[in-house]
C-alpha cells in the first residue's frame, strides 16, 4: 500500500475546491450566456469573480477555520435527532469496549462516519472533512495528526497548523461541561437511597445518528441492491434463473426535520430525513416447561388442555349458541376450531422442543401420543421396537380420532339437552379439520408430525 503524502492530500483539497466553485459558477455562467445587456453581464461577471476569489485555498480555509468550524457541532450522537429545535450539545462517542452478546450499539460499528449540524451554510465544511485521501477521510488524518496534512491548509506552516488545530477541536468536540436544553429529553436515574436522599443522575438521551445511518444503509442495500431486485423480478418468470432474495418486513420510517432534514443533521439530510424504525417487541420469557406431563397422565386430551384452549372454546360456544346458522356463524365456528388446533400444535411443538429425547419411556401416556410427542426417541439406541412400531402403525389416524372424541365429549357435557347434535357427523368434521391442520403443518415443514 502506497504511503500517503502531503502532495496527495493537497491534490484532493484542490479538487474539492474546484468542484465546489464549479457547482456555484455553473448557474451564473448560464445566466451570463443569456444576459440581455452589458450592464447585466457585468453584474454577473462580478458575481463569478467574487466566487472565484472565495474558493481560493487561502480565503476558503480562513473562512472554514474561523467561521464554519465554530458554527458546526460534530458528533456520533446528536440532540436535534430527539427534537429538531433542541440546542443541546452533540457527543462524539468513541468506545473500544465490547458489548454483551445480543446487544448492539455504536461501538460495534466499523464506520468512519461522523454527523454534524448547526448553521446549514457551514455544512460544506463537513463535506470538506469527508474528502477521501487514499482510503482515509481527511478528518481522520486531522484527528490523528497525520504527517501528510502538515502545511496543506496554507502556504505558511504556522497558519496551516493553526487551521488544523481549529479543525481538530471542532471534530473532537470534547465537551467538559455539556449543555442541555429545555427540549432535550431527561431521565432521572435512581442511585443509592434515591428517594430518601434525592439521589439521582440526570440522563439526556441523544439520537445515535451514526448508528441509525449505518442501519438505514444496511437495510436499503439489502432490499434494493441490483442482485436482490433482479431475484425478486425473476420470481414469476419461469424462463429466468431463480434465486433467493431478501425481504424485510415490519419496518416503518419516521421523518426528522420535515421538509428541511439538513436542519437536523448532515446524515439526516443524506437520508432525506427518513429514519428506519425496527419492530419494538417485548421479550418472550419461558418459565421452564410450559406443558408438564405427569407420568400417570393417560392423554393430553383432558381438562388441562381444555383449560389451555379456554378462550378459543368460548368462541366456539358463541357460534354453537347462535340462533341462526348464518355464513358468519359458520365461519366463526370453523375459525374457532382452527384456533384450538393451532394451540394444540403449538403445545406439541413446545413439548418436542423442551423435552429430551426418550422422555416418554416409563410414562402411561397413550402410545400414539408418545409417537407424536417424543419422535426423537426412535433415534436412540435400544429403541428399535419403538421405532418399528411407530413406522408401521397408523398413529396419526389415532390422534385425529382422540381429538375428535375429546371435542365431542366436551360439547355433549356442555350442552346436555342438545347432546344428540354432536354425533358422527360432527365427529367426522372435527377429524377432517385436524387432518387438514396436519397436512398444512407437513407442507410448511414445521416438523410437528
Amino acid at each position: 500500500m502506497a504511503i500517503l503524502s502531503r502532495e496527495d492530500v493537497e491534490r484532493e483539497i484542490d479538487i474539492f475546491l474546484f468542484t465546489q466553485l464549479s457547482a456555484k459558477k455553473e448557474p451564473e455562467e448560464k445566466r451570463l450566456a443569456k444576459a440581455s445587456s452589458t450592464q447585466e453581464a457585468g453584474t454577473i461577471e462580478k458575481v463569478i469573480e467574487d466566487l472565484t476569489l472565495k474558493y481560493t485555498k487561502e480565503i476558503w480555509m480562513k473562512d472554514a477555520a474561523n467561521r464554519m468550524a465554530s458554527q458546526l457541532k460534530f458528533g456520533t450522537h446528536i440532540a436535534k435527532g430527539v427534537h429538531p429545535d433542541a440546542k443541546g450539545d452533540n457527543v462524539n462517542f468513541r468506545n473500544d469496549g465490547s458489548l454483551p452478546s445480543g446487544v448492539v450499539g455504536t461501538q460495534l460499528l466499523n464506520s468512519s462516519e461522523l454527523d454534524a449540524n448547526g448553521n446549514a451554510a457551514a455544512l460544506p465544511l463537513a463535506a470538506f472533512f469527508n474528502i477521501d485521501c487514499g482510503g482515509k477521510k481527511l478528518r481522520q488524518l486531522i484527528q490523528s495528526e497525520h504527517p501528510a496534512i502538515a502545511g496543506v491548509f496554507a502556504k505558511e506552516r504556522t497558519i496551516s497548523d493553526y487551521f488544523s488545530g481549529k479543525f481538530k477541536v471542532a471534530l473532537d468536540n470534547k465537551t467538559e461541561n455539556p449543555t442541555a436544553h429545555e427540549l432535550n429529553k431527561q431521565l432521572l436515574w435512581p442511585l443509592d437511597k434515591a428517594i430518601d436522599h434525592d439521589n439521582y443522575t440526570c440522563l439526556l438521551p441523544l439520537y445515535p445518528s451514526v448508528f441509525t445511518h449505518a442501519i438505514f444503509h444496511k437495510v436499503n442495500d439489502a432490499r434494493y441492491s441490483e442482485k436482490n431486485k433482479e431475484a425478486r423480478a425473476n420470481r414469476r418468470k419461469t424462463r429466468f434463473p431463480q434465486s433467493s432474495y431478501i425481504s424485510i418486513t415490519d419496518l416503518a420510517t419516521t421523518i426528522l426535520g420535515g421538509t428541511k432534514p439538513q436542519n437536523v443533521s448532515l446524515l439526516s439530510s443524506k437520508q432525506g430525513g427518513r429514519n428506519i424504525l425496527l419492530p419494538s417487541l417485548p421479550p418472550i420469557y419461558s418459565q421452564g416447561k410450559d406443558f408438564p406431563i405427569g407420568k400417570r397422565r393417560l392423554s393430553i386430551f383432558d381438562n388441562s388442555l381444555r383449560y389451555h384452549c379456554r378462550f378459543s372454546f368460548e368462541e366456539l360456544f358463541t357460534a354453537i349458541e347462535a340462533p341462526k346458522s348464518t355464513v358468519a356463524v359458520r365461519t366463526q365456528r370453523k375459525n374457532s376450531l382452527r384456533m384450538i388446533l393451532a394451540q394444540i400444535l403449538s403445545m406439541a411443538a413446545s413439548i418436542q422442543r423442551q423435552q429430551s429425547a426418550g422422555w416418554s419411556e416409563g410414562y402411561q401416556l397413550d402410545t400414539a401420543q408418545k409417537y407424536w410427542l417424543d419422535p426423537e426417541r426412535a433415534l436412540l439406541d435400544g429403541q428399535e421396537t419403538f421405532r418399528d412400531q411407530r413406522d408401521q402403525s397408523n398413529w396419526l389416524e389415532s390422534i385425529q380420532e382422540q381429538f375428535s372424541r375429546w371435542i365431542n365429549s366436551y360439547l355433549r357435557a356442555k350442552y346436555p339437552n342438545n347432546a344428540q347434535q354432536f354425533d358422527d357427523t360432527e365427529f367426522a368434521e372435527w377429524k377432517r379439520e385436524f387432518e387438514t391442520s396436519i397436512k398444512a403443518s407437513q407442507r410448511a415443514k414445521q416438523g410437528i408430525f
